[in-house]
């Protein structure tokens, strides 16, 4: 299996890309690449890998990535080997630069794969996806090759294929989905709902339906400067430093490379914008990005109504599978139908093996995976067994 390694977007030949991640996540399309190069930070360096057959058809690819320190505080490696390792080793990771392999930004990663090919050439492209990966980390000077919040199976080839490297496999969050697929209507997802939980659905979609609020569908280029005031206002609330103008460039900046898949919901009051939701669709996925808000409105469940109830009532479930939430808001996002999927962060000894603690992984797998559904598997409609999340 070839590998084919190239510096840029520009050198990048987006067909073969493209054959790979038609069916991955909006995340890992030609449009994020082209997202994440304009963002990456002074020091940093990112190379797309392609692992060919024989003939030169593309089979699977990973994005690379090295920064002289972490790009975003979730994706820091020492605060996960805490503990793990020993606080030497942890030292020399906290104070190299970081090398990461399956993407570095929108808490999901993924080594996208061609539909179709066998196990044996999905497997042999990720071996050799994974030793290109650690060269790579090895000449930018990295002391820890991180693939971060991938999903079990894509954790499992990862590790195995660095199994000879000490990889660590770690249970690292989880994300949530909202199955639309299951609801031809309101009716049936309310059905659907455990009783106790319906007269709040019911009450949320009535109390929004009465104000009089509008909800309309437009692209992100056409609303950049509608709703970077709102999104500003929802970062701030959540203690973000986040002006309107890095929002504009932000979402300039998607509007840009992912405008063709947008799709962003608008809620007016009198035709005056309060709050919106961005989303992108990819085949029968549709991911809900962001939102923002007017905070000096009184809030009526509008981010459920734009997010859940809104997409429900409009026969979304008739052309997509799921609603990708990402990570947080467990309860609340729980409580209204979504269900929870673990993510998975691989960590790889670059410079020296991590020499990781076997048993400390162990326990900190069990414990933290145990911890999430004690807290929240009551709300998960159907329940939740969080021993099938163990590695």
């Amino acid at each position: 299996m070839h590998v084919s390694s190239y510096a840029s977007l520009g050198e990048l030949p987006t067909t073969d890309w493209d054959a790979l991640t038609d069916g991955a996540t909006i995340y890992s399309t030609s449009g994020f690449l082209g997202v994440r190069e304009e963002e990456l930070p002074p020091g940093a360096a990112g190379r797309h890998l392609i692992a060919r057959g024989a003939a030169g058809t593309p089979v699977a690819g990973a994005e690379t990535y090295t920064f002289l320190s972490p790009p975003h505080g979730l994706y820091t490696p020492a605060d996960l080997l805490t503990g793990l390792v020993a606080d030497a080793r942890l030292a020399r990771v906290a104070e190299s630069p970081l090398a990461i392999g399956a993407g570095w930004s929108e808490f999901r990663g993924q080594l996208p794969g061609r539909e179709g090919v066998t196990a044996q050439e999905r497997t042999d492209a990720v071996d050799a996806l994974t030793a290109q990966a650690l060269k790579d980390a090895e000449a930018a000077g990295a002391s820890v090759l991180a693939y971060y919040y991938l999903p079990r199976e894509e954790a499992l080839e990862v590790a195995r294929a660095h199994a000879g490297d000490g990889a660590v496999l770690l249970y690292h969050d989880v994300e949530t989905v909202l199955p639309v697929g299951l609801w031809q209507d309101v009716d049936a997802y309310l059905a659907w709902l455990p009783s106790g939980r319906r007269p709040r659905a019911r009450r949320e979609m009535r109390d929004f339906r009465n104000s009089g609020r509008t909800v309309r569908e437009v692209a992100l280029p056409d609303a950049v400067d509608v709703i970077a005031p709102l999104n500003s206002a929802l970062m701030r609330k959540h203690g973000h430093a986040f002006g309107e103008e890095r929002a504009r460039a932000v979402y300039d900046r998607q509007g840009r490379h992912l405008g063709a898949c947008s799709t962003l919901l608008l809620v007016e009051d009198e035709g005056r914008p309060i709050g919106f939701a961005l989303r992108y669709r990819q085949r029968d996925m549709v991911y809900a990005r962001v939102a923002g808000f007017d905070y000096s409105v009184p809030n009526l469940a509008d981010y459920f109504n734009l997010v859940f109830y809104h997409p429900i009532a409009t026969g979304t479930g008739r052309t997509a599978r799921e609603i990708h939430l990402g990570l947080g808001t467990f309860q609340a996002k729980l409580a209204r139908g979504a269900q929870p999927r673990p993510v998975y962060t691989v960590l790889v000894g670059v410079d020296r093996p991590l020499d990781a603690d076997e048993q400390a992984v162990r326990e900190r797998n069990r414990a933290e995976a145990t911890a999430f559904g004690e807290e929240y598997g009551r709300f998960v409609t159907g329940g939740l067994d969080t021993e099938a999340w163990l590695v």
